[in-house]
């Protein structure tokens, strides 16, 4: 089990009373432990690639994103399945289809896709039974809008700031990506929070804890609090202030265990595996990066 279910388990067991009633939601408790990641910004983030698709000008970021490093739009040469896989067995695949009927723009290339001299990227996504590489070209790095740069959401070393000329322009506003034309792929570096098996974040750990302490007592004040709102447990008023007081204690206690760097050797290990998940999707991308 992920650090992220089992938070969610433990905060809902120590409100059992009120989970068992269906008064707790997982996806809030989980909404909120994104928000207390976050605001260690890039110390607790890791490098992450995607390729995301632009439809009618915009496109959401991944959940895990914090900033971007850099941005490339790319156009569709091809994939290859590999004779290991038949068409039927992707069929249930989310990313094949989203892949496949995106239009006529994609088309079975084989190796001819892998023999092309021009700079290429490809993506290989993971399946049972074998993979599936998809393969982009003609790389240009994307210029960003300077009115409408969010300092938060743009390293200070994202490459697409040093672009001063170019007709193809984006902005990044609260994990939305804006363009100045309606689709396209975009293949993209970032800085984002760990992520599990299932790709969703996930909680590293510290060596005293204090990073899942703090998160703890945040779900918690913040779970009272909304019972308290919906007149549903107006005698959590005590435990409320005890929460958030408990909570501002482990933040300063967290704070400081990620200045230090003290993340646990079985975490970094941990982070490993995640990356040897069954579904994984790789990048390779040539010298021109």
């Amino acid at each position: 089990m992920s650090n992220t279910k089992a938070l969610i388990e433990e905060v809902k067991s120590k409100l059992s009373k009120y989970s068992d009633a269906g008064l707790i939601d997982d996806n809030s408790l989980y909404r909120e432990i994104v928000l207390g990641l976050k605001r260690f910004g890039n110390g607790i983030s890791e490098v992450h690639e995607t390729v995301i698709e632009v439809k009618n000008g915009r496109a959401e970021l991944p959940e895990n994103f914090y900033s971007l490093l850099f941005a490339y739009l790319c156009e569709p040469l091809g994939y290859d399945k590999g004779p290991e896989i038949e068409v039927h067995d992707l069929q249930s695949s989310y990313f094949y289809r989203e892949r496949s009927e995106a239009g006529s723009s994609w088309s079975e290339c084989s190796t001819c896709c892998q023999d092309k001299t021009e700079k290429v990227i490809k993506e290989s996504l993971y399946f049972v039974g074998g993979k599936v590489d998809y393969y982009y070209k003609n790389p240009v790095l994307l210029r960003l809008d300077s009115k409408t740069i969010n300092k938060r959401e743009i390293h200070s070393k994202c490459r697409n700031k040093v672009v001063r000329q170019g007709t193809e322009v984006i902005s990044i506003n609260n994990r939305m990506l804006n363009a100045n034309f309606k689709e396209g792929y975009i293949y993209m570096n970032y800085f984002g929070l760990p992520v599990d098996e299932e790709g969703r974040v996930d909680i590293p750990e510290t060596f005293n804890g204090h990073l899942e302490k703090y998160l703890e007592y945040r779900l918690m004040s913040d779970t009272a609090l909304s019972l308290m709102g919906n007149n549903d447990a107006q005698g959590l008023q005590s435990l409320y202030q005890e929460y958030k007081r408990l909570e501002g204690i482990e933040l300063k206690n967290a704070t400081n265990d990620i200045k230090m760097n003290a993340i646990n050797p079985d975490e970094l290990r941990s982070r490993v595996r995640r990356l040897n998940r069954l579904e994984a999707i790789k990048y390779e991308a040539g010298a021109w990066l």
